[in-house]
């Protein structure tokens, strides 16, 4: 498999207001294994462009390092969305890990809204994400961040998720910082404990806080809704029965934002 460990980004995005006053996608660069259709205004003129990336496969492979780069400029309004849940493949011989970096900026006054769906670990799977997100003065942003074994039952292949999320100001100063790790054993463990809980997902809300702090009614989950550190905004935690349920939660939670 190729390595992209010294190369750019294998998706590059710049979006902000086009001449028309609309949202527009103003410079890309699209590379193997992924592919982008053109954005649309699916809220009209006034609404945010929604872009949508595709991935060859939909699978992260052992040994891949997939880098992302995404802007969204002075008063523009992007939700980035994925085409359905990632793969994330196991390297049973030699152990590779898969990574997935996220660079993302929205300038002054601007919305950028990654919803991605869940991500969906092989047995023995180990993946290792980064998210660093610069917000400038007035900007909102929404990130969408989950996982579940495609096989609750598996035993233990020594697969393990990680991942690292970092939230600054354009001026540099850290608003708050967030890692989580859990190995496979931790899920098969926390599968056993009452409630049978077997897919985790983070909603991290920066310059909004839409819910009352406290449980949320979401079916077949545990959810509840927090402030973010210093008043940055909101932090949802959500555990789930099944990947299906946490995928049901996250579109639940995007009618609601």
């Amino acid at each position: 498999m190729k390595d992209f460990a010294t190369q750019r980004a294998q998706v590059s995005l710049i979006c902000g207001i086009a001449p028309d006053g609309g949202t527009s996608l103003l410079d890309r660069h699209v590379e193997w294994p992924w592919s982008l259709p053109r954005g649309y205004r699916r809220a009209g003129l006034t609404g945010p462009l929604t872009v949508l990336p595709q991935c060859a496969g939909a699978a992260l492979l052992p040994g891949d390092h997939w880098r992302h780069e995404v802007t969204v400029q002075a008063g523009g309004s992007v939700d980035l969305l994925s085409a359905g849940a990632l793969m994330i493949h196991a390297d049973a011989r030699r152990g590779r890990e898969c990574c997935s970096d996220w660079t993302l900026r929205a300038d002054r006054g601007a919305t950028l809204r990654h919803l991605a769906d869940p991500n969906v670990l092989m047995s023995g799977a180990k993946m290792h994400q980064r998210i660093t997100l610069t917000l400038d003065v007035g900007a909102r942003a929404v990130l969408f961040d989950g996982f579940c074994r495609r096989d609750p039952a598996a035993p233990d292949a020594g697969g393990v998720w990680k991942s690292d999320l970092q939230v600054v100001r354009a001026d540099g100063h850290t608003l708050f910082r967030e890692r989580q790790h859990v190995t496979e054993a931790d899920l098969i463990a926390l599968k056993a404990l009452p409630g049978g809980m077997t897919a985790f997902g983070t909603v991290t809300l920066i310059g909004s806080a839409p819910f009352e702090n406290g449980p949320l009614d979401l079916p077949d989950c545990y959810a509840a809704a927090g402030a973010a550190r210093g008043g940055a905004g909101q932090i949802l935690r959500i555990a789930a029965t099944t990947g299906g349920a946490l995928d049901r939660a996250f579109r639940q939670i995007r009618t609601l934002i």
